[in-house]
């Protein structure tokens, strides 16, 4: 694949340090360390790389605003009574290159970061009392992090590899330096993500020692992310080895119907804590360098805050009385008839602070459903099984059949608000339909399978006029 390099916009936002010294013997303030000092120890490169997770949870990424797009665009949100004039334009698919999302710059800046890592550590970066699984680690941690921003990128930004591997892609850059980078095709941006997970599965540790809470990257984490791109790319047996793999992992356990419920009585959600079942999340803390205060996820979805993401009833109507997750919604009594997400109540009562599942043991079983009946086998596995998995485990009777229409309903069930929904409809190439919409425009949204960029053009976001201003080889997406 072809290397590209970072514009001086991206450039500017992304590097960790600014201007760097001549004179090696003269020490540098504090503030204007260059990339070269930073990241000349292995305390330096730890810490960049550390800091690198801190861009997730920025407003535009898993902080809030991919998975309300995903959701406010897929039909499962809607606005409600309170509402603070926030994520208009992605409620009715009205997004412009002036007005898009903000999901461009921070996974830019996370690439630039890591790549200033990996370089130092590919170009034989060696320290007395530094091994190589510590340096393994972090290049693992690099290549994690890199492949989720490339896919989130390709998600957000792209139409779906099942609609033509040459659509535009977005540059895939590999090295962090001032040019004016073209956008690679859809297919090439996915072939950097699998190759960047397969070696991150090769050098990441099952356990990472920065922390047992999901938070940072593993080898489990590096195959669960491999198994949703492999779905997306309609890998189908490669999804679902990847998420056996995942199943079989020691220490992961499905949610039982009394863990799916608020911290306040005593489950998961608002916890701030591990799930048993959550494999990656992106913690939300205030302290956060990337916190998004009063824009942050949990301030978004609550009617105490802003609460411009409230649920829609297409998706409230999908819950039977008997299905756990039904309780997961919040009705105040100012409002009746009208629901909100409990999925971010706000850690432990703190309403701006959250955690952001992004990879759970439920998808993997939804994933693996997906690819049996898609043509996969794994034996001994059945698609009715893993459904039924998720069922059972959530208050649902056992069902004697299962279709993919079934396996879609229930990752929209399972999956909401937690950045999916817009993107599976797109991934499977089926229309937007809704009934509950209080917008005056594009209350429904065709996709034509096997359409042109143009014809579907909605369907991928458009890039940031900044950047198209930028850098002249940066083509905009058709139809903006």
């Amino acid at each position: 694949m072809k290397t590209r390099r970072l514009i001086l916009f991206l450039v500017a936002i992304a590097v960790l340090f600014t201007t760097a010294c001549e004179d090696f013997l003269l020490k540098e303030p504090r503030l204007s360390q260059s990339n070269e000092l930073t990241l000349s120890s292995y305390d330096g490169l730890n810490s960049a790389t550390g800091g690198a997770y801190t861009n997730l949870c920025a407003t535009g990424w898993y902080g809030a605003g991919l998975v309300i797009t995903a959701d406010m665009k897929g039909g499962n949100a809607k606005r409600g009574s309170v509402v603070s004039g926030r994520y208009v334009d992605e409620y009715l698919w009205n997004n412009r290159p002036g007005a898009t999302s903000g999901l461009w710059s921070v996974a830019y800046s996370t690439i630039a970061k890591v790549n200033n890592v990996l370089e130092v550590i590919d170009g034989g970066f060696e320290q007395v009392g530094v091994e190589q699984a510590q340096l393994d680690l972090l290049k693992g941690e690099c290549l994690f992090l890199r492949g989720l921003s490339y896919f989130d990128l390709a998600r957000m930004y792209c139409l779906p590899y099942s609609a033509g591997t040459d659509n535009l892609g977005v540059p895939v850059v590999l090295v962090t330096e001032n040019g004016y980078p073209a956008r690679n095709t859809v297919g090439e941006t996915y072939d950097r993500v699998v190759t960047d997970l397969e070696d991150a599965i090769a050098l990441l540790p099952v356990a990472n020692p920065r922390g047992d809470d999901g938070a940072y990257a593993t080898k489990v984490a590096a195959q669960a992310l491999l198994a949703k791109v492999s779905l997306y790319m309609e890998n189908w047996q490669d999804a679902a080895t990847y998420a056996s793999a995942v199943i079989g992992s020691t220490g992961l356990e499905l949610f039982s119907p009394e863990d799916y419920t608020t911290y306040d009585n005593d489950g998961y959600w608002g916890s701030g804590g591990p799930g048993k079942e959550i494999i990656f999340q992106v913690d939300g803390s205030e302290p956060n360098t990337y916190h998004g205060y009063w824009e942050a996820m949990s301030y978004m979805m609550n009617p105490e805050g802003y609460g411009d993401c409230a649920a829609s009833m297409d998706l409230i109507n999908l819950y039977t009385e008997d299905d756990v997750r039904a309780d997961l919604f919040l009705e105040p009594e100012d409002y009746p008839g009208e629901f909100w997400s409990l999925k971010y109540p706000g850690r432990l009562g703190a309403i701006r602070e959250y955690n952001t599942p992004v990879l759970r043991l439920a998808e993997m079983y939804l994933i693996r459903a997906e690819a049996l009946l898609e043509g996969a086998s794994v034996s001994g596995e059945t698609a009715l099984n893993d459904y039924n998995a998720i069922r059972t485990n959530r208050g649902l009777a056992a069902a004697t059949s299962v279709s993919l229409n079934d396996i879609y309903a229930e990752r929209r069930r399972e999956l909401c608000f937690e950045g999916n929904e817009l993107f599976d409809l797109a991934r499977t190439q089926r229309s937007l339909s809704r009934t509950d919409f209080t917008g005056l425009v594009n209350k429904d949204v065709a996709f034509a399978p096997g359409g042109s960029a143009l014809v579907n053009y909605m369907w991928a976001m458009p890039i940031p006029q900044s950047e198209v201003d930028a850098n002249v080889n940066c083509e905009q997406n058709p139809g903006y």
